[in-house]
């Protein structure tokens, strides 16, 4: 065996194992930020602001280059806060908040009991009936939808979008589901919404009672965090991620290690890569990781409204969000919209195999390379395909994940942001 066949398999070797340390930061990083430390990384308890601390020291570690003090990039929000348990009791049984129900977040606080009004199979498939019940009154009731017998999923869908924007001007919703998907909200309405778990309500069910103290903080000081590695041209390449959660719901906890812990470590990752290697890279190489995505995408879009590298010489935005599964494959969404950049992406995953199944989707708004795509920006969004039960519940906490293909997005994105 010659020796530069022996130094060959050494350097491989050492390449396979500095991406093991790398997983293994990856794994302690998310563990880190999806701790009680960080409280959920929302507004409760200023929970972003401690892991935007936290991950400014990182990037320093890191050594990269930073335009402002601390990398941040400071901006105000409205956020509405629930620090304290609402109580919500149904016929005087009362549930427990988080597992049972939640309150949508862009409720204003208050407190009493009304009438449970069910809007039946009858009433939605008779034009009749529906107009007759809309006539009504129902300013001091909540309403919620009765499914028995209503096999039409398109008209559920349907009755539950007008109920959502309260068509029928009640006092308040109750939306029955299987999953209690909570979030954040930057205003508010003159109604409440209930998100209730299906084993707990019936039609039988004929008053509520409610108690919902929440906070709306109008000036709510948040940040994003922005490094950079110079390149040989003033083009630069963006790894995005947001960092922000969804903090705390009372009592309860949401500790977003899938959403979005997993993109911080894989910005990161991909930020100690690149500066670790000895030649300056072709591209200028930006890490933004971006605060009050949950909110409604305020990080991001603060960001390409006050860019701190001109949107005109952005080359690419590669945003990662909820990587840390992929049993089923991975989404690259908008792809369809970058088909040029696509076929570079398809085309070294054909010949490396890094992920086994890629599914390149058409525009959506659903992460932060949203607000790129909309000023003409290429931005692509990977999203690792899974069932994603935990996603915006309690139970999404670090020891769940498979990190199935976090390696294989890592090494696609390094091989495609190489190319020239």
């Amino acid at each position: 065996m010659n020796r530069k066949f022996i130094l060959a398999i050494a350097g491989l070797m050492l390449s396979c194992t500095g991406f093991a340390q790398d997983m293994e930061y990856t794994k302690k990083l998310v563990e880190k930020l999806s701790s009680k430390e960080f409280h959920g990384r929302g507004y409760v308890n200023k929970g972003d602001s401690i892991a935007a601390a936290y991950l400014s020291k990182e990037m320093k570690s890191i050594k990269l280059k930073s335009l402002t003090e601390n990398y941040y990039q400071p901006y105000s929000i409205s956020v509405n806060t629930f620090a304290k348990n609402t109580k919500l009791a149904l016929d005087g049984k009362e549930l427990k908040p988080a597992s049972e129900y939640v309150v949508n977040p862009n409720a204003k606080a208050g407190k009493g009991e009304a009438k449970l009004t069910w809007i039946t199979k009858d009433i939605l498939t008779n034009s009749y009936a529906l107009g007759t019940f809309m006539k009504k009154d129902h300013s001091n009731s909540f309403l919620a939808i009765d499914s028995t017998g209503l096999n039409n999923p398109e008209l559920y869908n349907f009755a539950q979008a007008m109920m959502k924007k309260n068509v029928f001007d009640a006092k308040g919703m109750v939306l029955i589901n299987g999953k209690l998907k909570y979030s954040a909200k930057n205003k508010l309405v003159d109604f409440t919404t209930l998100l209730v778990k299906t084993d707990v309500i019936n039609p039988k069910i004929k008053t509520i009672q409610y108690d919902i103290q929440s906070e709306f903080i109008e000036d709510y000081k948040t940040q994003n965090l922005v490094g950079y590695i110079p390149g040989k041209t003033d083009t630069c390449v963006l790894f995005t991620a947001h960092y922000d959660h969804l903090g705390y719901y009372g009592d309860s906890m949401y500790p977003g290690a899938n959403d979005n812990a997993s993109g911080v470590a894989m910005v990161m990752n991909l930020a100690k890569y690149f500066k670790a290697q000895k030649k300056k890279p072709h591209y200028t190489l930006v890490f933004a990781l971006f605060s009050a995505e949950e909110a409604g995408l305020l990080g991001s879009t603060h960001y390409v409204e006050h860019p701190l590298f001109p949107l005109e010489q952005t080359k690419m935005v590669l945003n990662f969000d909820m990587v840390a599964t992929g049993e089923k494959g991975i989404y690259v969404i908008n792809g369809k919209s970058v088909p040029g950049e696509m076929e570079k992406i398809n085309a070294i995953n054909k010949e490396k195999n890094y992920v086994f199944k890629m599914y390149p989707t058409g525009e959506s708004s659903s992460s932060d390379h949203a607000p790129f795509h909309d000023k003409g920006v290429k931005a692509v969004f990977f999203y690792t395909h899974s069932d994603n039960a935990d996603y915006h519940e309690t139970t999404d906490t670090a020891d769940k994940l498979s990190y199935k293909q976090f390696e294989g997005i890592f090494k696609l994105v390094r091989d495609y942001t190489e190319m020239k």
